[in-house]
C-alpha cells in the first residue's frame, strides 16, 4: 500500500470516528486526535465564533499541546480578539478560505481555518500553530474541520425548537442530569457547597418561566401574533441572561426554562427578575404589554430532572395564583412555610396550603 492510499485510508478513518459520536466534548477531543495524527503540529486550538456588531467575540472550546489534549470546561465565556485576528477575520470573510499569519518571532505560522453556517457567518475557527505546511496538508485539515463543523451543526440543529430557536426540552433533560451527576458526587464533601461559594464557583439555578394569559393573546390576536409573542420573548430572555453558559429551553408551549448560574439565591432571584422586567417593559408589537411569572429552584440534591422541574414548577404555581408578573423561590416559599414538601421516598411532591 504506497502512502497516498494509506493517508486517504486514515482520513477516512478519522471522519467516521468524528462523526460517530453527539456529545460535543467527544466531538472536539476526536477532532484533535485526528489532526494529531494526520498533522505534525505544535499546538491547535478549537473556538466558538460569535459577532457581536461589527466585532467578533470568540469562546475557546478545546485545544492541543504537543500531542496533550483538554477540552476549555472552565471558562467559555467570550472574549474579544486581538487586531491581528480580527484582520484575519475580514481576509476570510472576503474570500472563504483559510489565513496563514507568520509568528513575529519567525518560528513558525498561525494558520486559520474558517467555518461557516447556513447564513454565511463565520460560527467555528481552527487555529494551527506549526512549521509552514504544504497545501496538500492545509487542505486536508480544512477539509477535516469542515466535516466537522457540519457535523456540529447537524446535531445543533435537531436540538432545537423549530418556532424559537431554542433548546428543546430533550436537551434540558440532559443538561440536568449532568449537573445533578456532578453534585451528588461532591456529597461524599460535607462541606462542599461552602467550599464551592467560598472558592467563586457558582451553583447552578433553574426557572421555569410562563408567559401569563397566554390563551388569551391567541383567543384576541391570532396564532400569527401568539407565535410572535414566543419569539421576541425567547430572544429578550436569551438576550437577558447573565453569562454565556446560561441557557434558555422551550419547554412546550408557552412555558421556558432557564438554567443559570449565580453564586447565591438573592443573586439568582435578581437574575430571573431581570428576565421578567425585560420582557414587561418590552412593547410587542399589536399586543403591547406582555408578562412573565417565574418560578426557581437550585439545581443540587435533587435525584432526577423530574424532580428539579417540579420544584421550580411549584414556586411557578403560586407565582400565577398569586397576582402573576413575579419571580418566587422554591426554597423560600418552604422556608416560609407556604410550599409544604411532603415526606415520600420516591418524590418530592410538595403542596400549597
Amino acid at each position: 500500500m504506497n502512502e497516498s492510499n494509506y493517508n486517504a485510508i486514515a482520513i477516512v478513518d478519522s471522519l467516521v470516528n468524528i462523526t460517530s459520536h453527539t456529545e460535543k466534548t467527544v466531538l472536539e477531543q476526536s477532532l484533535l486526535i485526528a489532526l494529531n495524527a494526520l498533522i505534525p503540529t505544535k499546538n491547535i486550538r478549537l473556538f466558538r465564533v460569535q459577532k457581536t456588531g461589527e466585532k467578533h467575540e470568540i469562546s475557546l472550546l478545546a485545544f492541543s499541546a504537543n500531542g496533550v489534549i483538554s477540552s476549555s470546561q472552565s471558562d467559555k465565556q467570550p472574549q474579544l480578539i486581538s487586531d491581528e485576528l480580527s484582520a484575519a477575520f475580514e481576509s476570510i470573510s472576503q474570500h472563504g478560505e483559510s489565513v496563514s499569519i507568520a509568528n513575529v518571532d519567525n518560528t513558525g505560522w498561525q494558520i486559520i481555518y474558517p467555518s461557516f453556517d447556513a447564513n454565511k457567518d463565520i460560527f467555528m475557527i481552527l487555529v494551527q500553530s506549526c512549521q509552514q505546511p504544504t497545501v496538500r496538508e492545509q487542505k486536508t485539515v480544512h477539509g477535516i474541520f469542515k466535516v466537522y463543523a457540519n457535523h456540529v451543526a447537524l446535531i445543533e440543529k435537531t436540538q432545537r425548537d423549530k418556532l424559537t430557536g431554542l433548546f428543546n426540552r430533550e436537551t434540558l433533560d440532559d443538561e440536568i442530569t449532568k449537573i445533578l451527576v456532578n453534585s451528588n458526587n461532591d456529597l461524599f464533601d460535607i462541606n462542599v457547597n461552602d467550599a464551592r461559594r467560598s472558592s467563586g464557583t457558582p451553583c447552578n439555578w433553574l426557572g421555569v418561566i410562563d408567559i401569563d394569559h397566554f390563551k388569551l393573546i391567541n383567543d384576541n390576536y391570532g396564532h400569527l401574533y401568539g407565535d410572535e409573542v414566543l419569539i421576541l420573548t425567547s430572544r429578550l430572555m436569551t438576550s437577558g441572561c447573565m453569562r454565556d453558559d446560561d441557557l434558555v429551553y422551550r419547554y412546550g408551549g408557552e412555558e421556558f426554562v432557564v438554567l443559570l448560574k449565580a453564586m447565591t439565591e438573592k443573586d439568582a432571584m435578581n437574575a430571573f427578575d431581570r428576565l421578567r422586567v425585560i420582557v414587561a417593559e418590552h412593547d410587542f408589537p399589536q399586543v403591547g404589554t406582555v408578562t412573565i411569572s417565574i418560578g426557581f429552584v437550585e439545581v443540587t440534591e435533587q435525584q432526577t430532572p423530574s424532580d428539579v422541574i417540579g420544584e421550580a414548577d411549584a414556586a411557578l404555581y403560586y407565582a400565577k395564583h398569586n397576582g402573576r408578573n413575579q419571580t418566587q423561590s422554591y426554597h423560600q416559599l418552604v422556608e416560609q412555610g407556604i410550599l409544604v414538601v411532603a415526606e415520600h421516598v420516591e418524590s418530592p411532591d410538595v403542596e400549597l396550603f
